[in-house]
């Protein structure tokens, strides 16, 4: 009994003693300064109406000032993992088509505009889906067909077909951000004056210099340990680069190229290569002879070294893609129609196409080195069969407006769609609906039109493996017909301070995220 007593005080001693020494110990972990510098890579913000905001300088600020019905762990996109946010629970009911959700209680809008409730998600998404709004996100929500108010924390969704993952629709990845109805009524301008729920708030905004959110004290799941966060506007790499060593920012974007990712490693800084990111395809325009020739698309095909291209773009940064429908992507295969590189099969159908000398076209290319080197190495690959290529090089605005005009016989494009699954991208880029020059013009560059059967059977089809089934069909036939040359997906690239602790590991997203509990150190 006595050797009992003894071992449990010295027990409760040590722990005792442990606590004494761990309280300071954490305490002196934290810097006194708790400001967050960015070097965000642009000139400048055009809107922070999150409805309208696509600039890579845009969303990080959007992001940490909105929140959605439903989130991703910090740091992930991952459909599968999808988490409460301003929602805390959804139920779909036996009609497979309505769900309702309940909302969380007592989460306050910033700057006193009151509880966020179900008018809020109405304002929002009714805003997001009428066609008089113009958001470019409109089609995001399109599976919706109406949302009703049950009471002021209860929404029901009902839905034009069943919709499984309709809460991975409802993230803020998906643009469906929640904003303020009461601070629209009162003329709050979106654009410069971000009205949210977010761990941090608008401070001040100085155009062409930076923008400053301050730390939202009456945060829902709890006050930030981050105070201020100073978002620099530096559309330069080399001075972001340098900025960083310097001290004078904590966190950058990076150019994803690999001597960029060892010099930042030499530096002593951390580097996070995040997906899912943008697949890059070239889309060949059966419109513009000889590229209406299905033989020429092939030798095309089999004239590009993706392997090569990897190399030199960086084996770390960027990974060969074979199919339309990225890796990674749900409904995704690889047993598709291959072009592996070989020079003498390209050369070969050339010559039954009637161009054993090969042939002379010109395209339009963005100045952008992200667009613009893969195309030199595709431009040097095909004079090797006597294709000669001329790269009008243009700036990267002139560039999208040109690839719409339906001029070029070949289109470069990179994208990342979400949600992860053949609806939004095989839709967007191989449906005839999308076909560009239509009413209803995407990003159809191909002109195709022959896989709008499955493409439409599988928006509206309940069995996941039949949806399935139904893309990898789709595939196989672009594929088939030599349409599309896939290329790569070059992943995001971060860099960031060692003493930035974000809370989290970033695996994902092209900017860094922080929670309540992101945090510098001493």
């Amino acid at each position: 009994m006595k050797a009992t007593l003894i071992t449990k005080r010295v027990l409760i001693t040590l722990t005792l003693g442990m606590a004494a020494l761990t309280a300071p110990t954490l305490a002196q972990e934290l810097a006194a300064n708790q400001t967050v510098r960015l070097g965000l890579g642009v000139d400048d913000i055009r809107t922070l109406d999150p409805q309208f905001s696509t600039g890579v300088g845009e969303t990080p600020i959007v992001e940490f000032v909105y929140e959605a019905l439903t989130k991703f762990p910090d740091g992930v996109i991952d459909p599968t993992r999808i988490e409460p946010s301003l929602a805390e629970s959804w139920e779909v009911q036996p009609d497979g088509l309505t769900w309702i959700v309940k909302l969380r209680k007592n989460v306050q809008w910033h700057e006193g505009y009151g509880e966020f409730t179900a008018d809020d998600v109405l304002f929002s998404y009714n805003r997001l889906k009428e066609a008089k709004t113009g958001s470019p996100f409109r089609a995001n929500l399109a599976p919706i067909a109406t949302i009703e108010k049950i009471d002021p924390h209860t929404v029901k969704f009902t839905t034009k077909d069943p919709v499984p993952n309709l809460p991975a629709l409802l993230v803020n990845a998906n643009k469906a951000f929640i904003m303020s109805h009461v601070a629209s009524e009162k003329g709050i301008d979106f654009r410069t004056h971000p009205i949210g729920t977010g761990p941090f708030q608008y401070q001040t905004y100085k155009p062409r210099e930076s923008f400053t959110l301050k730390r939202n004290d009456k945060y829902w799941a709890g006050r930030p340990i981050i105070e201020t966060i100073v978002a620099q506007f530096m559309s330069n790499g080399s001075t972001r680069e340098l900025a960083l060593r310097s001290g004078d920012v904590q966190a950058i974007d990076l150019a994803a190229t690999q001597d960029t990712i060892d010099r930042m490693r030499k530096a002593k800084m951390q580097v996070s290569l995040t997906a899912p990111a943008n697949t890059y395809i070239l889309y060949l325009n059966p419109k513009i002879k000889p590229f209406d020739d299905i033989k020429v698309r092939k030798a095309l095909s089999y004239a590009i070294d993706r392997k090569a291209m990897s190399k030199f773009l960086g084996q770390e940064v960027s990974a060969e893609e074979i199919s339309p429908l990225p890796a990674g992507y749900i409904g995704h295969t690889d047993d598709v129609a291959r072009y592996d590189f070989d020079m003498q099969k390209a050369k070969a159908l050339l010559t039954e196409a009637g161009y054993p000398n090969g042939f002379s076209a010109s395209l339009p290319i963005s100045n952008n080195n992200i667009y613009l080197q893969p195309m030199q190495i595709i431009q040097e690959q095909w004079r090797k069969i006597g294709v000669n290529l001329t790269l009008n090089v243009v700036d990267h605005p002139t560039y999208h407006r040109l690839i719409r005009q339906d001029t070029s016989p070949a289109v470069i494009y990179g994208a990342y769609r979400y949600p992860l699954d053949g609806i939004r991208y095989l839709d967007e880029f191989f449906h005839s609906k999308s076909i560009i020059g239509t009413p209803t013009a995407a990003t159809n560059f191909s002109h195709y039109d022959k896989v709008d059967a499955e493409l439409d059977a599988a928006r509206s089809e309940k069995d996941p493996a039949k949806q399935i089934q139904l893309w990898q069909q789709a595939q196989k036939k672009i594929m088939a017909d030599a349409m599309a040359i896939p290329l790569f997906t070059r992943k995001y690239a971060l860099a960031h301070n060692p003493k930035l602790d974000l809370g989290h590991e970033q695996k994902s997203y092209s900017f860094y995220t922080f929670s309540k509990d992101s945090r510098l150190l001493r």
